[in-house]
């Protein structure tokens, strides 16, 4: 199984973003939160709130989810990171049939 996690802006942004890769069969499982970010962004230090993202998807469809997730990005460079994690096997049969 895989995961990726990537920030937005705002919780609209979070919530268009899963519901489309939960539709399009690209995620099984996705959590979203706010977090506080400080980052340093075009010569200046910016203190904000994001999203965190959390998307859980299979082998199978890693690949599709990164595409669809960059193009469903507002961001000018999105954070995305992708690891490929050991969960349960009933979860990850789950995520699997989620994705199919």
């Amino acid at each position: 199984m895989f995961e990726l996690i990537t920030t937005v802006g705002k919780k609209r942004d979070a919530q268009r973003i899963s519901v489309e890769l939960v539709k399009r069969k690209l995620a099984g499982c996705i959590s979203y939160w706010q977090i506080s970010s400080t980052y340093k962004w075009k010569g200046k230090i910016h203190n904000k709130k994001e999203w965190r993202i959390d998307i859980k998807t299979s082998k199978g469809a890693v690949k599709k989810a990164e595409s669809c997730l960059r193009s469903l990005h507002s961001y000018e460079l999105p954070y995305l990171s992708k690891s490929e994690i050991k969960v349960d096997k009933n979860f990850e049969r789950w995520i699997e049939e989620c994705t199919k």
